[in-house]
């Protein structure tokens, strides 16, 4: 591999040796900036361009204009729909042209790797953070690596507005003043991308590292997270999310959080969460999925629609089919569902509703060779096929067999993970697992990956299947932070000294890291570690799991809201709230940075799973080797 390293600046003279960016300043200036370019004298066309929770694949897809939460327009969907995501989101074009600009905050760690294909050789460029307190910048384009000191972006993605032009300053400087920053350029051989990103793995700390925060699940703070579920998700029928008006199943905890909840919880606790799976199977659909959404009694689909103003007259627009169903939600609650089974006492009607969940997930597959990503409810037609969003279906089904003792759940789980493994991970990029992102890249379908492919294992014992539990774990490792983020002065995770070590990145286009997976524990990733005894997966783990208490408001630690300053108890998130914004982008602006709103969410799941998954075992439990 042949490139050149150049560094310049019009503020003073810049160096790179022994692994630093040097930089001295000759003139005073309010803005001073400089940059180290990486040029690639033999580029590849097909290169796999990635950054950390961040760009995958370069994020070559197809870009539209979408009013937030997006969704896909009629003529878009079928069988052969093509990928798309919401435009402005950081990019190269689909051939590869283009540029991608972003923040050491975009990332879990700040670094960018390359795949060249035919060369069979993988780089990846490692930097820290911020120099003067300010984030360093990239710039990605064809045949070239732009490192920024600090970041100068021509146009910053921001959240449902138009992306901000000269959005970014530079540092001040006195005369003479010099500054380092620290720089690592590692190539390796490497035969694709399973490979790529296992050597990413091995390399993510290499650099941005910290010790990870200490262990808070105590008992205390499980009384907080069950009183706030009987307090404020409670409905009267079932233990939703709040609102409680609106049941939503899967994805983001509704007849997920009832396992550990039932498990730790006392006997009030214990008979909602009873009353809650009762809820959720008196709700099935003709095709045999359960309904992903209902608000004040009322069955309403997954698809989302706005009410616009257009020449004084109000229409509402659906921009998806009507009945549309978010697969990912019957997946998650087929795979829970079984977790239920084997601690609650069982009703045939629940068996019957696993039963028929999972039979049509069998009749999906068999007709049209993958789970896609949104079908008709009613009636089980294929409304958006090309994505990754029904991994967790996988698991279901492998459990489906395991409970039945009916192979065909196997063959089908079987034939449904090679598809995915194929076509997401082994390309590195899995996409779909939030209902609200179209085909963007996301971390909740690799982790979706993980979990179905190490209970393929299981249930097997095929070695296959746990080379494909690394493979995924491994691009998966990809979102999750490596380091305490420096947040500004006077932000309320700066306040409270949140350590962002093991938060999650959500997706490249909600450009924040959260609390936890959604929404999982994220256990098999510990039953991996002693599968392959490899430490990696085991650190990993500790990491998200240890980060998850940081976040929740408590008597002990109340957390207040980005509106209000800290202190003020008309901010304060009540008892046992977790917000998933973990900011270290500005995609919200500059001011939401190490902020958030006030809001409970499926972290809350998160929580309670690990509670009752992982708190339990000697590796997670026992004391840190400092």
């Amino acid at each position: 591999m042949n490139y050149v390293i150049k560094t310049g600046s019009a503020f003073g003279e810049c160096t790179y040796e022994n692994e630093q960016v040097h930089f001295c300043a000759n003139i005073c200036a309010e803005e001073a900036t400089w940059q180290l370019t990486v040029d690639f004298e033999e580029w590849e066309e097909d290169c796999y361009v990635f950054a950390p929770a961040c760009a995958y694949d370069g994020n070559r897809i197809q870009q539209v204009n979408r009013i937030y939460p997006p969704m896909y327009l009629q003529s878009e969907m079928g069988e052969k729909a093509q990928p798309i995501m919401l435009k402005g989101i950081p990019a190269l074009n689909v051939d590869g042209s283009g540029k991608i600009e972003v923040t050491a905050g975009d990332m879990s760690v700040p670094c960018v790797g390359i795949f060249f294909k035919h060369s069979k050789q993988a780089f990846f460029l490692f930097t820290e953070q911020a120099i003067k307190e300010k984030n360093i910048g990239f710039g990605i384009e064809k045949g070239k690596i732009t490192v920024q000191y600090p970041t100068m972006r021509g146009l910053a993605y921001r959240y449902v507005l138009p992306p901000e032009p000269n959005a970014d300053k530079g540092v001040a400087v006195q005369f003479g003043e010099e500054l380092s920053s620290k720089l690592y350029v590692r190539v390796f051989p490497c035969e694709d991308i399973s490979e790529f990103f296992d050597i990413f793995h091995d390399n993510r700390k290499i650099l941005m590292r910290s010790e990870r925060p200490e262990n808070g699940y105590t008992q205390e703070l499980w009384d907080v997270m069950e009183a706030h579920f009987n307090d404020h998700n409670w409905s009267g029928k079932y233990i939703g999310n709040n609102p409680f008006e609106k049941w939503q199943c899967g994805w983001c905890g509704g007849a997920m959080s009832t396992y550990p909840l039932y498990l730790k919880g006392n006997e009030q606790t214990k008979t909602r969460a009873i009353q809650t799976i009762d809820w959720l199977v008196a709700h099935v659909a003709p095709t045999g999925f359960f309904y992903g959404q209902i608000y004040n009694g009322e069955i309403e689909d997954d698809s989302y629609y706005h009410t616009l103003k257009r020449n004084g007259i109000e229409k509402t627009e659906y921009l998806a089919m009507k009945d549309s169903h978010l697969v990912r939600k019957s997946g998650d609650v087929l795979l829970f569902l079984y977790k239920h089974f084997e601690c609650m006492p069982v009703k045939k009607e629940w068996e019957d509703a696993a039963k028929s969940c999972a039979d049509a997930f069998v009749t999906l597959f068999k007709k049209y060779g993958t789970f896609g990503q949104f079908v008709n409810i009613e009636t089980g037609e294929m409304q958006v096929a090309l994505s990754c969003a029904g991994a967790s279906a996988v698991g279901g089904l492998v459990r489906s067999f395991e409970y039945f003792k009916d192979e065909k759940y196997l063959d089908v789980a079987k034939q449904a993970c090679e598809y995915y493994y194929q076509n997401f991970v082994a390309q590195g990029v899995t996409s779909g697992g939030p209902g609200e992102i179209l085909t963007a890249p996301d971390s909740e379908s690799s982790y979706a990956m993980v979990e179905s492919c190490v209970l393929l294992y299981e249930a097997t014992k095929e070695e296959k299947w746990l080379q494909y539990a690394k493979d995924s774990a491994n691009l998966f490792s990809s979102w999750v932070m490596t380091y305490a983020y420096q947040f500004p002065k006077g932000c309320e995770f700066e306040i409270q000294k949140i350590n962002t070590t093991g938060s999650v990145f959500a997706n490249v286009q909600n450009k924040h890291s959260a609390p936890g997976i959604c929404t999982f524990s994220g256990d098999t990733l510990y039953r991996l570690y002693r599968y392959t005894k490899d430490e990696r997966y085991l650190e990993l783990i500790k990491d998200i799991a240890y980060f998850i208490p940081q976040c929740v408001s408590t008597p002990q630690k109340p957390i207040y809201d980005w509106d209000h300053k800290h202190g003020d108890e008309e901010g304060r998130l009540p008892d046992g709230y977790i917000c998933e914004r973990v900011n270290t982008s500005d995609w919200e602006m500059q001011g939401c940075i190490g902020g958030v709103f006030k809001v409970s969410c499926w972290c809350e799941t998160s929580l309670v799973l690990s509670f009752v998954e992982l708190m339990h075992l000697p590796e997670m439990v026992q004391a840190e080797d400092k």
